[in-house]
């Protein structure tokens, strides 16, 4: 074969069409013909020797050059002068984003879900699927007699209406197949193998020994823990001991409790083809803990050599071997690497969470043993062990279909489309297409005709007869009951008693089919002859055919299309006309010679000026497209759209000869092309460009901007809020319906929804991150160094505090809160003038101690003011609260319930499901920006409309941040007048006139205000029910005496004076529940968020551990899973009722957490119809004590939360009429639900 390959060069063309911008004869023609035309009648010579066609050849030359350049390859146009540093990005500032930042997504799917999981290391496949029940807890919703709302555990006895039973939907449950372990096996079962050799005279003889443990997780959760974190105990073979305390044939038989060690012996050959069960005891030295394992059954695969040769006391040995090589520590590891398989799951499903949406169960999905059986009649020439290993690995391919990855330059060859290929998440190991996805779902139904066909394919199959299957569960025995139903009314229908299916076999819910090798057997025939595959052989050969089809995760494939990288060219370079003419012109470099006349010279001078405007023409257009990049720059430093060349005597010598360079600089050429409005007005259209490229845009907002602050602030502000957006455009829209992970560090800085950064980006929020280190820590105080820093990482405020912490990563929290605290503040910052005349922004705490400040100087005053506007704008956007409903719902039975009806419009009321597909925005209310500019605030309820996913329901409320600021104008004033004029009497005994009513209710108001300032005072964060805010503030006004007569126009005998009291009290105990909303709101959800982390509530599963615990110590046994899971049910019901009750009057009584009432438990009654060992009321007692101990603290904040969340009102500009239903500014009036105005805004908190 001739190695010379042909090049793919394209063919030569004779006379290309070449672009007239670069075609320098058909330039020429045509500037001779625009000279014919215009000056024929005086220029008839256009001969080569014509100095004006000398001039014209020498521009159009000029022209091919710049048209050359601009056909430049655009990747070498827009490429920098300096190279990027990261060679993945070679244009940093542009917005050209990859395949795999703009086109994958947050998973969203239920596909998308399967393949974030699948991609982890662990997992070989998953399966997300949605609640259509309760997860374990569920209330019942009905109206009373007054028509209103509500909630409650349990049913209702007597309910005055139909009430209905309600669960939160938008719940998971996840299930996982796990990857094999190459030392540890299969980590989807509990099963531990072992594999050993007994040698007598007739040789060797393999055992084979099954031990599958028990589920204890549910049944004993501490000591679970301890078995698996216990990692010291374990390493120290004296730190703990293991005891065999039973071993049989039956789970109440201990062959231990025969004297004679003959006749246990004897016991062990007579049961040896049935599943034994052993129970072991771990204890620990030194502690009374105990780890019991009840009941692993043991299955023993050998001959019948290995049969007589059995021995109890040699099995006393193994069972309880201490060592690593032990069947208790290989299973203890095998259990660690599970818990950590599954950890990792939970951890990145929590990382990718959606908004409306959480997880009731992730776990691993259950395995069910199904053994196949089948006589196989094979051609003479066929290898029977090569047949017996395809027939294994097809069924494993039937019953646990793998998931393949796909790599990126398979799918482009097989021409699959770039927007499908990274259609879903991005992966770390390749991609997996929906159909292979599709082909792996559980299975609900095994078919023997599929199973069929599958082995007739194999190559040397000839026929394939009496298939059998038989399903085995967790113990090993054979399940029956779930074989060859019969259909009725399309429904199948099970013979109980039948073991094997010949055609159907169903699984399990949420379980998945393994075949059972150890169990399955195939006989073969040859021309009618019987044969048996040797075994090993065919295992071997098993195995190479699972490597030989294996598609491994590969995380250093290429996942991704690179950004194309461009030459830097010097685009801009520039070669003078003037330099190419003949040098006869004198115009060049070298000039005219020294004996050169005057008049010559003044000649070479004025053709020198007139060339300098086409010079500048064409030095700006390469200007112009050296600079294309900036165009559509992402920096917020570009300040030109058109661009300059600049010229000097480096680039036209003798040029002062022709031009001033005073006044041809620059900065006065750039003035004469583009003034700062065309540059706004063009710079905001190109990135309005950029914004159509990805379907965004900022119309409105920009129109509503404009008439707030003026055309020319508000393009300013435009720019920078576009640049914003587009530079943070991967994340905001990646993660646009992505919520935030509440399980690990659920408060820290960036671990917010994606929808928050995108809706504060629309709304023309500041773009800070922050950033920041902790040092080593003096006394548990560490001191964290911060700074606040714009999209392009310059530092617009740094400074160091010193936050008491528990750890580091609490100490940049606890810094980053403090700091939000204090930016919101007007008077917290301060311009101080520093050296050069410059100035510094600086922040400072209550003390009035500086805590931060601008890094770089000012050179004015209004420049430092203008970064503190920013930084006010930045800390309100940075505090809105993305509050998701389904977050809120009750995790227990006996949990905080939503109020089941809320006053003001930007709540919930009246819904018996308040916590599906529901959200809630807090927003900072006290903003200039939208609470001053209500038509603002209209554009951004209906951004946050738009932008919420549609099937969520999203409520807006505009939340004030003000305690308590006398108000003459309040209300109050007027209701205390009326009540003088009606019931008061001055000294005249006449009723007050109306200005002395008037006088004295301002008066009073006063007094009042007094002692209400300086008992609120301290109470910014405190939390009490409505109630107890009432209470509190009666007894506090109860101190305000009674005024002496002539103090008032009016006199006050006792009975009057209670009654200014009862009105007083009523309108302050408003306020004290209604002040500092944000705040009280803002530290309640942050603290229920850092105790709800405490809880892993897909790990709690209360009624299921109730259940274990049940069906442990059931003695009835005709009790069924259904009554056992009911009595559960009515167990927990009963005493997380009690618990509901208990925890509800503390709130109503105002009680802190630490100073709650002794919780009085129910007594545990168990189910009367069955009968239950003497220790099961006891052990479910401790068990409910235990877990709702635990729940007390998160249980409280929701309480808190939900009340504070029902009571939030919309704040309004004083002075001002408005509806506040539904979150709507519209409608002027409405009685019975309107706001005039609020309070006014405090100049201090």
């Amino acid at each position: 074969m001739n190695s010379l390959q042909p090049l793919n060069m394209p063919a030569l063309v004779a006379k290309p069409v070449l672009d007239p911008s670069v075609d320098y004869y058909q330039l020429r023609r045509e500037g001779i013909g625009h000279v014919q035309q215009a000056g024929h009648q005086q220029w008839t010579d256009y001969n080569i020797h014509d100095p004006g066609i000398t001039i014209l050849e020498a521009l159009c030359y000029a022209i091919t050059d710049v048209g050359y350049r601009i056909e430049w390859d655009i990747e070498d146009i827009l490429a920098p002068a300096v190279p990027s540093a990261d060679p993945l990005r070679p244009y940093p500032d542009q917005a050209f984003f990859t395949a795999r930042e703009v086109l994958t997504v947050n998973p969203t799917t239920i596909a998308d879900f399967r393949r974030m999981l699948i991609d982890l290391p662990a997992v070989s496949d998953a399966w997300v699927l949605c609640k259509t029940c309760a997860c374990e807890v569920s209330y019942w919703a009905y109206c009373d007699l007054a028509g209103n709302l509500v909630l409650q555990y349990g049913q209702p006895a007597n309910p005055p209406n139909p009430a209905s039973e309600t669960w939160v939907l938008g719940l998971y449950e996840t299930l996982l197949e796990l990857d094999d372990d190459p030392e540890l096996g299969d980590l989807n079962d509990r099963l531990v193998e072992q594999n050993s050799v007994y040698h007598d005279s007739d040789g060797a003889h393999p055992i084979l020994m099954e031990l599958r443990f028990p589920d204890i997780a549910l049944l004993e959760r501490d000591a679970w823990q301890r078995f698996l974190t216990d990692d010291g105990s374990f390493a120290n073979p004296a730190a703990f001991s293991i005891t065999l305390t039973r071993l049989g044939a039956t789970k109440t038989y201990n062959v231990f409790d025969l004297p004679n060690p003959a006749d246990r012996d004897a016991y062990l050959r007579q049961q040896w083809g049935d599943v034994f069960y052993v129970s072991l005891s771990i204890s620990f030295t030194g502690s009374p803990d105990v780890v019991d394992i009840e009941n692993a059954a043991l299955r023993v695969f050998a001959d019948n050599a290995v049969q007589n040769a059995v021995s109890a006391d040699a099995w006393r040995t193994l069972f309880t071997d201490a060592t690593p090589a032990g069947f208790v520590l290989r299973y203890r590891k095998k259990a660690k690497a599970t818990a950590a398989a599954v950890a990792g799951a939970k951890a990145a499903l929590q990382q990718c969470r959606n908004l409306g949406e959480d997880y009731c169960l992730i776990d691993r999905a259950g395995v069910e043993d199904v053994a196949v059986c089948a006589d196989v009649e094979v051609r003479p020439d066929a290898d029977i062990e090569r047949v017996q290993a395809c027939i294994w690995f097809s069924l494993e391919q039937y019953m646990t279909p793998p998931v393949p990855f796909r790599t990126l330059q398979e799918l482009q060859g097989r021409g699959v489309a770039v927007e499908d290929i990274f259609d879903g998440p991005a992966l770390a190991n390749g991609f997996i297409e929906d159909a292979d996805l599709a082909a792996a779902e559980l299975k609900a139904m095994l078919r023997a005709s599929d199973m069929i066909h599958l082995l007739m394919d194999i190559d040397g199959v000839v026929a394939v007869n009496q298939l059998r299957m038989t399903k085995y569960d967790d113990e090993g025995q054979i399940v029956a009951g779930a074989a060859d139903p019969a259909w009725i009314n399309d429904q199948p229908v099970y013979d109980p008693s039948r073991t094997s299916a010949a055609w159907l076999l169903a699984i399990s819910p949420r379980h998945q089919p393994r075949l059972y090798l150890n169990q399955s057997r195939f006989l073969f025939y040859k021309d009618g002859l019987p044969f048996l595959p040797r075994v090993d052989e065919a295992t071997d050969t098993l195995n190479q055919l699972r490597g030989d089809a294996e598609r491994p995760k590969n995380p250093g494939a290429p996942n991704d299309l690179p950004v194309p990288a461009g030459v830097y060219r010097q685009p801009e370079d520039y070669f003078p006309v003037q330099y190419s003419f003949p040098l006869t012109y004198g115009i060049g470099p070298d000039g005219l010679p020294p004996r050169a006349l005057p008049a010559r010279k003044a000649q070479a001078r004025n053709l020198k000026a007139y060339l300098l405007v086409f010079e500048q023409l064409l030095g700006d257009a390469l200007a112009q497209l050296a600079h294309t990049s900036d165009l559509f720059s992402l920096d917020a430093s570009v300040s030109r759209t058109y661009f300059v060349k600049a010229f000097d005597a480096d680039t036209i010598k003798d040029l002062a000869d022709i031009a001033d360079p005073m006044k041809l600089t620059r900065a006065a050429v750039e003035a004469l092309v583009e003034t700062p409005a065309a540059f706004q007005s063009r710079r905001n259209a190109f990135l309005d460009h950029l914004l159509a490229r990805f379907g965004e845009q900022f119309s409105e907002y920009a129109l509503l901007l404009t008439q707030a602050a003026g055309d020319a602030v508000a393009k300013e502000q435009l720019i920078a809020s576009k640049i914003a957006f587009l530079r943070r455009y991967p994340a905001v829209s990646h993660d646009r319906a992505k919520a935030f992970d509440y399980q690990v560090e659920p408060n820290a800085p960036g671990n917010e929804p994606g929808i928050k950064q995108r809706i504060n980006l629309l709304l023309g929020y500041p773009d800070l991150s922050y950033q920041w280190t902790a040092g080593a820590p003096v006394a548990g105080v560490y001191p964290v160094d911060y700074k606040l820093v714009d999209g392009i990482g310059t530092a617009q405020l740094a400074g160091t505090l010193s936050v008491a912490a528990a750890s580091a990563g609490k100490a940049g929290e606890g810094a980053y809160r403090q700091l939000l605290d204090r930016m919101i503040l007007d008077e917290a910052y301060t311009v101080a003038p520093v050296a050069g005349g410059q100035f510094a922004l600086v922040l400072e705490d209550a003390s009035s101690t500086e805590i931060g400040r601008s890094p770089a100087p000012f050179a004015s005053a209004a420049e430092a003011l203008a970064l503190k506007e920013t930084l006010l704008s930045w800390s309100a956007g940075a505090r809105t609260l993305v509050i998701e409903h389904i977050l809120l719902r009750p995790k227990f039975i006996g949990d905080a319930l939503y109020p089941a009806c809320c006053e003001d419009g930007c709540s919930t009321c009246g819904s018996a499901d308040p916590y599906s597909f529901r959200l809630t925005y807090v927003m900072p209310g006290w903003t200039v920006q939208y609470t001053d500019n209500l038509d603002l605030r209209r554009y951004a309820d209906r951004t946050i409309e738009r932008e919420t996913p549609s099937h969520l329901l999203a409520k807006t409320c505009w939340v004030g941040n003000d305690g308590y600021v006398e108000n003459p104008c309040d209300q109050v004033v007027e209701d205390l007048a009326d009540l003088l004029q009606a019931d008061g009497l001055t000294a005249a005994s006449t009723p007050p006139s109306s200005d002395d009513a008037c006088g004295d209710a301002h008066a009073i108001l006063h007094v009042f205000s007094e002692a209400f300032s300086a008992w609120f005072e301290d109470k910014k964060l405190s939390f009490m029910h409505d109630a107890a805010w009432a209470a509190a503030v009666t007894t506090l006004f109860a101190g305000v005496p009674v005024p002496a007569d002539g103090t008032y126009k009016t006199l006050f005998p006792a009975p009057l004076w209670d009654q200014v009291r009862a009105l007083m009290s009523a309108r302050f105990a408003d306020i004290a529940s209604q002040g500092w909303q944000f705040e009280r709101f803002e530290a309640a959800w942050r603290s229920w968020l850092d105790a709800n982390a405490a809880i892993d509530w897909t790990d709690e599963r209360l009624i299921e551990r109730v259940e274990a615990l049940l069906n442990a110590g059931v003695l009835t046994s005709s009790a069924t899973a259904a009554a056992l899971c009911n009595c559960a049910g009515r167990i927990v019901t009963d005493y997380g009722s009690a618990y509901y009750a208990w925890m509800r009057d503390n709130i109503t009584a105002g009680n802190a957490f630490g100073a709650l009432t002794p919780f009085t438990e129910p007594t545990v009654t168990l189910c009367a119809d069955l009968s239950f060992t003497s220790d099961t009321q006891t052990r479910i007692a401790a068990l409910l004590h235990e877990r709702y101990a635990a729940y007390s603290l998160p249980s409280y904040w929701l309480w808190v939360v939900t009340t504070l969340l029902a009571g939030l009102r919309n704040t309004y500009p004083g002075a001002t009429l408005h509806d506040c239903d539904e979150g709507s500014d519209f409608n002027p009036v409405r009685l019975d639900n309107t706001a005039l105005g609020n309070y006014p805004r405090k100049t201090t908190l």
